[in-house]
């Protein structure tokens, strides 16, 4: 099955579908539900406020959905 998270989805949506991305986002510094902040918005909102470059963000998002793809395998 292909994963496919964008920068324009929305976190929530995101932790809804794949609960352990969290350990990955908050690992970059990326709030998120599970770490107690309300998130409101885009992963692509949460990386601008941190100060992430457009390379910086393609990085993220490949590593991402590698690392759930990874994480569905391994069930």
């Amino acid at each position: 099955m292909k994963i496919h998270i964008t920068k324009d989805m929305w976190i929530e949506d995101i932790l809804k579908k794949y609960p352990k991305a969290q350990e990955f986002l908050s690992r970059r510094g990326i709030v998120c539900i599970m770490c107690g902040e309300p998130v409101w918005g885009s992963l692509k909102e949460q990386m601008d406020e941190k100060g992430f470059s457009n390379k910086e963000m393609d990085i993220v998002l490949f590593e991402l959905n590698e690392f759930i793809k990874k994480s569905r395998e391994e069930v």
